[in-house]
């Protein structure tokens, strides 16, 4: 073998040169870095669109379980003229405005009886409000520190509160009363001019809030 051929077999035998693979090895993190960033940002979208989701089922569901039942809330006794929707919690024979973060009515559950009574009794009292979600004995936290309130439901004034919707903002909870045509209802009044309730719930999940209004019309207004 002559030398020109030994020499092109040795020199093809040569490995990279130490800059060749820094460059090699720099455009390999740089690929890497770009690939992590699409990956991380396409995690952070669904993340953000799933909390989003999320939050919005929960407010959801919430209004749409006080809804149905405010709609369905029924004068605690026509028998005996006493035709008033809303009452302070345990004292139903006297009509009273609800105030803005929590409200009491009468309903006529099913309770057995044929027909119906049509009244309400201390198992057909029907409170929502908000509670800490640490403990629902508690009251919900004022906004700002760092509190998470549950928006909870009580039947009758002695029952143990219930968790209807979670992760809901303090102060997130809020209500307005309208007249059956949407004028202003007399803030000062007993709240038997009430026939629109608007209902404001506000939800957060992870960062991720949720504001869902509805207005509902008392159905059995008396």
């Amino acid at each position: 073998m002559n030398g020109a051929v030994k020499t092109r077999l040795l020199r093809d035998e040569q490995g990279f040169t130490l800059t060749e693979m820094m460059v090699t090895m720099l455009i390999m993190i740089m690929v890497l870095f770009a690939l992590y960033g699409i990956f991380d940002m396409s995690i952070r979208v669904f993340a953000f669109g799933n909390d989003k989701i999320e939050a919005s089922e929960n407010a959801r569901l919430g209004l749409e379980k006080m809804e149905r039942e405010i709609r369905a809330a029924y004068p605690v006794d026509r028998i005996t003229n006493k035709k008033h929707v809303f009452f302070s919690a345990g004292a139903s024979a006297t009509p009273a405005r609800p105030g803005t973060s929590s409200i009491t009515f009468g309903n006529d559950l099913p309770n057995g009886a044929t027909p119906p009574n049509r009244m309400v009794d201390v198992t057909e009292e029907i409170t929502y409000e908000l509670r800490s979600s640490d403990n629902l004995n508690n009251a919900c936290p004022t906004l700002g520190t760092g509190g998470v309130c549950s928006l909870v439901r009580r039947q009758s004034s002695t029952a143990a509160f219930q968790p209807v919707v979670e992760h809901v903002v303090p102060n997130g909870l809020s209500f307005e009363y309208f007249k059956s045509d949407m004028a202003s209802t007399d803030p000062a009044g007993n709240g038997t001019d009430i026939g629109v309730v608007r209902i404001k719930l506000r939800v957060s999940v992870d960062g991720r809030q949720q504001t869902l209004t509805t207005d509902v019309d008392l159905r059995n207004r008396g």
